[in-house]
């Protein structure tokens, strides 16, 4: 006859954890779901897809005690410390490098376009300024999240731009 060995306690915490573990992920709590963007920007008569997205709630520049959503949707992941730099500056270096092209849009807390935005493009060398009315937008701001679809034009010089894209992001907060 084989006697049993029993778990240690530290054999039983770890299937205890494992157990716990696993039924969190059977019972459907998941992390939540990542950054998506679908759409497209043309710049003359190059198109590029857009396919990412960052969103950050920050203070207005224009207008004292107001904050605004800040969406940018590019074709190129955008290094963390431009995305985290308060004023991303070095977008527009990027962009006259060919490296990222798209649009930073500026939203009002009910959702609409607000101020100016930039559009970047090598085709601009670097990034043009662009002013609400260009944009169009459907978004819900619900807590840390943004849902929605933006879509707007213009034209530098002879040249013209255009994009769309609907889009869900988590809600990031610069001081």
């Amino acid at each position: 006859m084989r006697a049993t060995r029993r778990p240690s306690p530290a054999h039983r915490f770890l299937l205890t954890l494992l157990a716990a573990s696993t039924g969190l992920a059977a019972s459907g709590t998941a992390a939540p779901s990542p950054d998506t963007v679908k759409g497209s920007l043309t710049v003359g008569a190059k198109s590029y897809a857009l396919a990412h997205v960052y969103a950050r709630r920050q203070p207005s520049m224009t207008e004292k005690g107001q904050t605004v959503v800040v969406v940018l949707l590019t074709d190129n992941e955008v290094p963390k410390n431009v995305v985290d730099d308060k004023y991303r500056l070095e977008l527009t270096d990027l962009a006259r490098a060919g490296k990222i092209h798209g649009v930073s849009v500026t939203l009002g807390a009910d959702g609409k376009p607000s101020g100016t935005g930039f559009t970047y493009a090598k085709e601009f060398e670097g990034a043009i300024v662009n002013r609400a009315d260009q944009h169009k937008a459907q978004v819900k701001i619900d807590g840390s999240q943004l849902d929605g679809s933006l879509s707007g034009n213009g034209t530098f010089g002879s040249d013209k731009w255009e994009y769309s894209a609907s889009f869900k992001a988590a809600l990031a907060t610069t001081p």
